[in-house]
């Protein structure tokens, strides 16, 4: 039993790998085709319209790209990286209404704190934690300090 789990990872991994060698296609090909997206937005730039149909074709190589880093080498810190590249593309790109760009904003906000605290070198998370509520507590210690001292 232990024997088929493990063959069926492997055949996993290798599925992985060749879904990112078929995303490595398709951004090559979508790569290449932002030469006549930028021709044509060169030809309508005076149209704000034209500018987002270009930075939507290079959102999506950026994404794509991002997506395969992920496939390939799987961790935390490049799924945060994808997944605050596809907000911001829904929130540039996309018509949004004042909520759905604040949502975005706040969701960026709080990829970047987990990036920054959550995913710093070391991987273990009983290291980040203690070190964040330390974090917390100091800056929490000093404004006391501060008003205390405001206070006298």
């Amino acid at each position: 039993m232990d024997k088929l789990r493990k063959r069926l990872y492997q055949v996993s991994e290798g599925l992985e790998l060749i879904i990112a060698l078929v995303a490595v296609v398709g951004v090559v090909i979508a790569a290449v085709n932002l030469f006549p997206e930028l021709l044509v937005y060169w030809q309508n730039r005076t149209n704000g319209e034209a500018f987002l149909i270009f930075l939507d074709a290079v959102f999506d190589v950026v994404i794509g790209v991002e997506f395969i880093k992920m496939l390939c080498k799987p961790s935390s810190q490049n799924i945060m990286e994808v997944l605050i590249f596809l907000i911001a593309r829904h929130m540039i790109v996309q018509k949004t209404s004042a909520l759905e760009d604040l949502l975005s904003v706040v969701s960026i906000g709080i990829l970047f704190f987990f990036r920054r605290f959550m995913l710093a070198t070391k991987p273990d998370k009983e290291q980040h934690v203690p070190e964040l509520l330390g974090a917390i507590r100091h800056s929490g210690n000093k404004q006391e300090k501060e008003t205390k001292d405001n206070e006298q």
